[in-house]
C-alpha cells in the first residue's frame, strides 16, 4: 500500500469513527423569558428598555377602558334626552334638535336629528316663502351647532379620563 492510500484508510476510518460517536456534551444555551404575569417585573425595567407592563397592569387599564366606555354610554343617553332648540328669524322660528349617539359599527358617526318646529303664526301669515325656507334652514343649523358645542361640552370630561390613562395621547372628540 501506498503512503496516499494509508493515509486514506486512516482517514476514512477516523471520519466513520467519529460518525456514530454521541455528540459532544456542550451546555445548552437558555433564554431567561419572565413573563410577569401577575405585575412583578423588574423594578429596574422601563419602557424604553423594553419592560412590558404585567397582566395585572393589562387588567388594571383594561378596567379603565371599560369604565371610559360606560361613561361615554351614559354621557350619550344623556345628551339623548336633551332637546336642544335652535332659532332663527328673532326667536319666531325654533328647531327642536336632538343628539343621536353613534350606532357602532354600522354608523359611527354621531347625528342630530330636527323632533319639532315652531313658528309664529303671526310670522308666518307675513313672510314669503323663500324667507321661511331660508329661516328654516338657519334654525336647523343653529340647532346642529348649539347640540354639537353641548356635546363638546359633555365629552370634556370624558376626554380628561381619557388623556389620564393613556398619558396625553388622545385624539380630540368625534364631531359630525
Amino acid at each position: 500500500m501506498t503512503k496516499l492510500s494509508t493515509f486514506t484508510t486512516l482517514f476514512l476510518t477516523a471520519a466513520s469513527a467519529t460518525a456514530f460517536t454521541a455528540p459532544s456534551r456542550q451546555p445548552l444555551q437558555t433564554h431567561n423569558t419572565q413573563l410577569n404575569l401577575f405585575g412583578s417585573k423588574n423594578k429596574d425595567s422601563t419602557p424604553q428598555q423594553g419592560g412590558q407592563p404585567g397582566m395585572m397592569d393589562q387588567l388594571a387599564m383594561f378596567k379603565k377602558a371599560q369604565e371610559i366606555a360606560s361613561k361615554k354610554n351614559e354621557i350619550d343617553k344623556e345628551l339623548a334626552a336633551e332637546n336642544i332648540v335652535g332659532e332663527a328669524a328673532d326667536g319666531k322660528i325654533k328647531i327642536t334638535v336632538q343628539y343621536v349617539p353613534p350606532q357602532l359599527p354600522m354608523n359611527p358617526t354621531p347625528g342630530y336629528e330636527a323632533k319639532a318646529v315652531d313658528i309664529d303664526e303671526a310670522y308666518l301669515n307675513e313672510v314669503s316663502s323663500e324667507e321661511l325656507s331660508a329661516a328654516l334652514v338657519e334654525a336647523i343649523r343653529s340647532g346642529e351647532k348649539a347640540a354639537m358645542e353641548r356635546v363638546a361640552e359633555k365629552y370634556k370630561a370624558l376626554e380628561e379620563d381619557m388623556k389620564n390613562i393613556m398619558g396625553g395621547m388622545v385624539a380630540p372628540p368625534p364631531q359630525a
